[in-house]
């Protein structure tokens, strides 16, 4: 018994150091992607993701906090082994960094302060017109900002740190509108009231503005194709067998998965059992009226514009 024990416990010992050790990337002050709680954990839908994505490729990961526009540089010069903080996949990005197949792909709205007439736009080209010549709020460094430069080129942009600024700027009428992620604007009018802070416009998505990318996808080093497979391949089986929706419903009370790959996993990535299948599209939710279906509980002011 006690020969067995032993090599039980050296067994173990030795799949626990054959673990791979990663360091993971993630700006937590964007909730219900991410956040700190009052215990100081990152919590949210990323940090469910991550957890999930190690579990599977069996690595040990540490979770590091820091600036949203210090992720991808710290990610090219080693600082991070994966970076997932719901950032949008675009080709300028995948120049730098190599980007899993996407796990999720949320849309994006147009704020105004209540009373606005830009609030009755009925499409993306009514918004660009309707917005010519005004002060547009995006956060630095974000796929929002590239939409707003390119395709609303009368506009006088204004670049903040963090999304709750701009959407007070809107409330103040220092700006006439802001553009961020819809999820990530649901609380910030909720907390403002309807009465100061209103959508204008339908939702955008790469359809409208190709800036905003091909959905999230977890940032890997270029030149990591081991680590990138990997990776692929748990993305891949967590959308087939549903568990990005499961988190999904979890954080946001909708599904945001990406309903359709990307691409097909990397070369040496086994395939799960559906990877070649396109996923249905029959389980997304509207974004509409969803801002009460959030789970509860202590998590900081939505800040920052993302994904993106």
């Amino acid at each position: 018994m006690k020969k067995l024990l032993a090599v039980m416990t050296i067994s173990l010992a030795a799949s626990v150091a054959s673990a791979e050790d990663l360091r993971v990337g993630t700006s937590a002050d964007y909730p219900p992607w991410e956040s700190v709680d009052a215990a100081g954990e990152v919590v949210g839908f990323d940090r469910d993701v991550g957890n999930e994505i190690c579990k599977r490729i069996e690595a040990n990961c540490t979770w590091q906090n820091q600036a949203y526009d210090g992720l991808l540089p710290g990610l090219q010069v080693g600082k991070f082994n994966l970076v997932i903080s719901g950032v949008s996949i675009n080709e300028e990005r995948a120049q730098k960094v190599d980007f899993s197949v996407a796990y999720a792909d949320a849309p994006n709205a147009m704020v105004v302060a209540a009373g606005s007439l830009v609030a009755e736009a009925k499409s993306a080209k009514d918004l660009q017109a309707k917005l010519a010549k005004v002060a547009i709020g995006v956060q630095t460094g974000t796929t929002h900002e590239q939409v707003v430069r390119a395709h609303f080129p009368d506009a006088d942009v204004r670049v903040y740190d963090r999304p709750d600024q701009i959407a007070d700027d809107v409330v103040a009428g220092r700006i006439d509108a802001g553009l961020m992620e819809r999820s990530a604007l649901e609380p910030l009018v909720k907390d403002r009231g309807a009465d100061k802070l209103v959508y204008a416009g339908p939702l955008l998505t790469s359809a409208d503005f190709p800036e905003f990318g091909k959905g999230q996808g977890v940032a890997i080093a270029k030149g990591n194709t081991e680590l990138a497979a990997k990776v692929d391949k748990a993305v891949a089986e967590m959308l087939a067998d549903g568990t990005i929706k499961t988190i999904s419903e979890k954080w946001f009370g909708y599904d945001i998965s990406k309903k359709r790959r990307t691409r097909e996993p990397r070369e040496g990535a086994s395939k799960p059992a559906s990877s070649r299948k396109e996923l249905d599209d029959d389980t997304s939710r509207s974004h509409q009226d969803r801002s009460d279906a959030r789970p509860d509980g202590p998590r900081r002011d939505p800040f920052r514009q993302r994904p993106s």
